[in-house]
């Protein structure tokens, strides 16, 4: 299990509890509006290789945060493309930690098998744009037949999840957010991100946010097919 960083406490990765925050190198996108290109770069990956948290480590120290953390926030780049990413959420399990996943659903049949043996308790996967689109966002052409298998998984799962979408304008509008609010419907949760303009890995990309009266829209949009959505700014 490759480890880049951890942020040892957090109260706003899963709001309510304290979190600790596990960082996985490397992804498969590369979203010109990602603002983790450390993560993603191959060219800044190879200083991040050199300086990688051993798992042992990390381990002791959730083993000496037992009675303070409640949940470990696995994400960024990409954690699906770690090897031993099961065999890692055992043994936090083990610990009596309750475990969240970001991912992209690049890997469905991980994300099955974590929710299969209860090793995962929160997943949160993005969704870049509307059905078929995906490699508009994502910044790769892509199969999106896994990705799609992903969110058929968390649907028809009982675990907790979200779907989200960064939301950017220019790239998407009333049509794009019916469009993925409709594929999900009956989804527990949605959430509508509103981009920031910083720290892209295109530093070309300069596309705009949406106002709050925009995002309210959008969010009207969602309801219609989703049971719980949420703006994030």
């Amino acid at each position: 299990m490759q480890i880049s960083w951890i942020n040892k406490f957090s109260l706003i990765d899963y709001p309510g509890e304290v979190s600790a925050i596990i960082f996985t190198p490397g992804c498969n996108f590369r979203c010109g509006f990602c603002h983790n290109s450390e993560f993603v770069l191959p060219e800044k990956l190879k200083n991040i290789y050199k300086t990688l948290i051993p798992k042992k480590a990390v381990l002791n120290f959730l083993n000496k945060r037992k009675w303070l953390l409640t949940w470990i926030s696995i994400c960024w780049g990409e954690p699906t493309m770690q090897k031993d990413l099961i065999c890692f959420c055992e043994e936090v399990k083990q610990m009596w930690f309750l475990v969240k996943l970001d991912t992209n659903g690049r890997d469905p049949l991980v994300v099955n098998e974590l929710i299969k043996r209860w090793l995962v308790d929160y997943v949160a996967m993005d969704i870049k744009n509307e059905i078929w689109s995906f490699s508009l966002s994502a910044g790769v052409d892509i199969d999106e037949g896994p990705y799609l298998e992903t969110i058929k998984i968390l649907l028809d799962s009982d675990i907790n999840y979200e779907f989200r979408t960064t939301v950017i304008k220019w790239v998407h509008n009333d049509k794009i957010i019916e469009s993925i609010s409709k594929y999900i419907t009956w989804a527990k949760n949605y959430n509508l991100q509103n981009y920031r303009s910083w720290n892209t890995l295109d530093k070309n990309f300069k596309w705009g946010s949406f106002t709050e009266l925009e995002l309210n829209k959008f969010k009207k949009i969602a309801e219609k097919s989703v049971e719980k959505v949420l703006i994030r700014n």
